[in-house]
């Protein structure tokens, strides 16, 4: 008798399980319609920026960097910036706003400070928000020596 409860349950309980994750797990996005804007075009935001990576050469250990990435919002509806992540403590940020409007130029400030660190360092800030691609990345890259 188990060996056929086992049985019936692979053939026929495995297959309701799985069918049932999948309707619940996933919505179907296909029959969604894409928001438009007044002129008819799909409404997007979008980040580009001027420079996404800067090499500083070399730096003596303890010296601190500071660049500023420039970006535009290239799309149109406005761009929400949710979060700025740096890829290590030893790197701060600063955005010089939130939200930006179609065309609207933004700045992030990325400062690294060296101290304890030695060698070729490559530091990223990553940019969470609504554009089309989620997430953009900025790197800095510094060889710090004694």
């Amino acid at each position: 008798m188990p060996r056929f409860l086992n049985f019936f349950g692979l053939v026929f309980l495995l297959p309701l399980v799985i069918s049932a994750c999948y309707l619940n797990s996933s919505e179907d996005k296909s029959n969604a319609l894409p928001e438009y804007i007044d002129d008819g075009r799909e409404a997007h935001a979008s980040i580009k920026f001027v420079e996404d990576f800067i090499d500083f050469g070399t730096i003596s250990n303890g010296e601190v960097v500071v660049f500023t990435y420039s970006f535009t919002n290239t799309g149109n509806v406005p761009l929400i910036i949710n979060d700025v992540i740096a890829s290590c403590g030893c790197t701060k940020t600063k955005l010089s706003k939130k939200v930006l409007r179609p065309n609207e130029k933004g700045i992030l400030e990325v400062v690294f400070d060296s101290k304890g660190w030695y060698g070729t360092q490559y530091k990223s800030v990553t940019i969470v928000s609504n554009a089309l691609t989620k997430k953009r990345s900025v790197t800095l890259k510094v060889n710090v020596i004694k």
